[in-house]
């Protein structure tokens, strides 16, 4: 295990000197507990906060938009879109239990869909709609590598990150994100010091799956390309396996049917400071305002989650009475623009030349392309039942991913008649580097005051901010009923424990 640092060793020490009277009265009242953000990071934490502290605990979300954040919807030709996160990963076991909880409806993806690997003057390879075709192909172009590749994201990286489940599942929380990773697989703190290119080379990938399949992947998940740190390469190589769903009427709606089935009261507004109280019964006074010309209201919490950005640009939350200053962090967040266009695609641009060739999704392996990737959507109601897919070289709703807004002109080079167009534009994640994760955010900023989005730091995803978010409900309850054992400790599995009560981990 990592040594501590001086600041987490500090936290510790507060929470152990605090004052019996204090003590006594946290524990004849229910917690009060402030979350700063309202999208699947912010919610994820208020439901695990509700299950860790019961029905009493009062549990505010702060949101200044929408519930939701990233995850949210475009109006297209009087059908919603997918505009945020649209993917989830059929192993994603809180993403799968929120959607049978809440009552919501799957909605897998269609089947015969073509994915195409485009270098900006033709297409490398393209897929099947027959699986055993689009087998064939990837071997012959790929030999071996595309079985190393899949055998590697399903029976290693997949088994090891849903060993999370089992370390929650028995309570034990950590204070920052190599622990938490650590306590997945130690290797999985390891790649967040390399790079997406030295962990496939170090599985024994050869250079065409890397600079054209993996480099894809990156592009068209995380805007980036083969630089990124090993861990959310890793993750995003998960996001194009087979067997991807989302949620019918749109992702967002797991978010907003959290607030509902958890009672979580939200409060419209936006935070303005932050102040550390120290000796008060309550450890936090939340300043905000509901209307930006409106007055500063306050509010007393024993307990706060940050779940927005820390980050230049996108927060501006004031934090007073700290001993150590409490700051925005310095890495920065990365532009993605989601150009939608209702039209007909311009298939010669692809090298295509039959419109009716036309891959439903096409990758890019080229690091000088404005466009990152290019993919066939369709609407968040859609019913393999009762909606036809529109063949792709008839009029369709495409969405074009680039790290800039395009032209009109731009436009038209992927398209031969435009209908309609959308623009969706927003810091989506931050610009990954393996260089610079040595200093990753803690998920412990202060006493009882929670970071959800140190996390994506080491990967943005749906997934990896709901286990961020019962993280920080797991440290927080272990810090309020005093049960340090279950903080930075590595978890041992029972079933590795042998009867002299010693294990071999």
């Amino acid at each position: 295990m990592a040594a501590p640092t001086t600041f987490t060793i500090a936290c510790i020490i507060i929470c152990l000197v605090i004052g019996p009277n204090v003590e006594a009265e946290e524990e004849s009242r229910p917690p009060h507990i402030a979350i700063v953000g309202g999208g699947i990071g912010g919610t994820s934490t208020a439901y695990f906060m509700r299950e860790q502290f019961g029905s009493e605990a009062v549990i505010d979300v702060y949101e200044k938009n929408t519930i939701g954040g990233r995850l949210a919807t475009v109006n297209i030709n009087s059908r919603d879109y997918e505009s945020g996160g649209s993917i989830i990963h059929p192993e994603n076991l809180y993403m799968v239990n929120f959607t049978k909880i809440l009552g919501l409806e799957k909605r897998e993806r269609p089947s015969g869909q073509v994915m195409g690997i485009f270098d900006g003057e033709e297409m490398r390879m393209t897929t099947s709609p027959y699986t055993v075709v689009t087998l064939a192909k990837m071997f012959w172009r790929y030999g071996l590598d595309i079985y190393n590749l899949q055998k590697w994201v399903s029976s290693d990286l997949m088994v090891k990150f849903k060993r999370i489940y089992e370390v929650q599942d028995a309570g034990y929380a950590y204070t920052n994100v190599p622990e938490l990773l650590a306590s997945m697989d130690p290797s999985f703190a390891n790649y967040l010091k390399k790079s997406i290119m030295m962990v496939m080379r170090e599985e024994g990938l050869h250079e065409a799956l890397i600079h054209e399949l993996v480099m894809g992947a990156m592009r068209t998940n995380y805007g980036q390309g083969l630089e990124i740190p090993g861990f959310v390469g890793a993750i995003s190589m998960a996001g194009v396996e087979p067997g991807l769903w989302s949620v019918k009427g749109g992702n967002k709606v797991i978010p907003e049917n959290i607030v509902k089935y958890s009672k979580i009261n939200v409060i419209p507004a936006v935070v303005k400071m932050v102040e550390f109280l120290e000796d008060e019964p309550f450890l936090y006074e939340v300043y905000y305002k509901q209307d930006e010309n409106g007055e500063v209201k306050t509010k007393r919490y024993d307990m706060v989650v940050i779940a927005t950005p820390l980050h230049d640009g996108i927060s501006n939350i004031k934090f007073e009475g700290f001993q150590q200053d409490i700051h925005n962090f310095p890495q920065q967040y990365h532009k993605t623009v989601a150009t939608f266009v209702h039209g007909k695609v311009n298939s010669s641009y692809f090298g295509m030349e039959k419109a009716t060739e036309m891959p439903n999704e096409v990758f890019t392996c080229n690091m000088n392309l404005l466009m990152n990737s290019f993919g066939q959507h369709l609407p968040v109601d859609y019913s393999s039942a009762s909606d036809k897919i529109p063949p792709i070289n008839e009029d369709i709703v495409g969405k074009i991913f680039s790290n800039r807004e395009l032209t009109q002109e731009e436009i038209k080079l992927y398209f031969r008649s435009i209908e309609e167009v959308h623009t969706v534009s927003w810091m989506a994640y931050p610009e990954y580097n393996f260089k610079k994760t040595d200093d990753l955010p803690p998920f412990l900023l202060n006493e009882r005051l929670y970071y959800v989005k140190a996390i994506e730091l080491a990967a943005s995803a749906m997934e990896m901010e709901a286990l961020a978010g019962r993280n920080i409900a797991l440290l927080a309850y272990n810090h309020w009923h005093d049960k340090l054992d279950k903080i930075d400790e590595k978890y041992v599995d029972p079933s590795q424990v042998s009867s002299s009560g010693t294990g071999d981990l």
